[in-house]
């Protein structure tokens, strides 16, 4: 196997890892909006709503900047794509059909690589990767500035814009498309999404007082 196509892998469980967590932040801090909409009582100003909105914004923005920086540090998925796109040839047609050998779904591994490149191409598209990647760095770029100008460090200068809430869950939701399109270019596995099945109940413990 090609060392940069083994140094992608590697990158994809990091990559993998970020976002998973991203979106479980995302999940746990809009099903308590849910919670305190659900009930009149908790209707009410508190420091801990501020607290909690500014600790999501926070943790979020960083979060998907740390996905677009593209430098040669840079462990990000941006910083993948661009690599991929600059030497398309290391993820081939060859190697995506072996990931399907020996498997019940062995007949679809030509259909299913011409969605990276079109018909009888030997390797992923770089148009294709690169179109991905323009669509993520502008779907992110109003978060990036805010999150360099405001969380990261306090610029003189202000933001461009305010991103809203909106637009964080969007720029979120393309990761999370991009990535499961890219699992599967890498590994042969298709998934819908990063987002994991919880294994217990994270809500129960608003079941109880927590001051006694």
């Amino acid at each position: 196997m090609d060392d940069r196509l083994k140094k992608w892998i590697r990158w994809l469980e990091i990559i993998y890892y970020d976002i998973t967590q991203l979106l479980v932040k995302q999940n746990i801090f809009w099903e308590l909006q849910d919670i305190i909409k659900a009930n009149s009582k908790l209707q009410k100003p508190s420091s801990f709503y501020k607290y909690l909105g500014d600790t999501y914004i926070a943790y979020i923005t960083i979060g998907i900047r740390r996905q677009i920086k593209n430098d040669k540090y840079s462990i990000s998925f941006a910083r993948l794509l661009t690599e991929l796109s600059q030497t398309p040839s290391v993820l081939s047609r060859k190697y995506f059909i072996g990931l399907y050998s020996g498997f019940a779904v062995e007949h679809l591994a030509n259909r299913d690589f011409d969605k990276f490149c079109g018909i009888n191409k030997d390797y992923i598209s770089p148009d294709i990767v690169n179109a991905d990647l323009n669509e993520l760095n502008w779907v992110a770029s109003v978060i990036e500035d805010f999150t360099d100008k405001r969380i990261a460090h306090h610029d003189k200068r202000e933001p461009k814009i305010l991103p809203k809430f909106e637009e964080v869950d969007s720029c979120l939701g393309v990761l999370d498309k991009l990535y499961c399109k890219y699992h599967l270019a890498f590994h042969a596995s298709f998934m819908n999404s990063l987002m994991p099945t919880y294994q217990y109940d994270w809500k129960q413990i608003f079941t109880i007082p927590w001051i006694k």
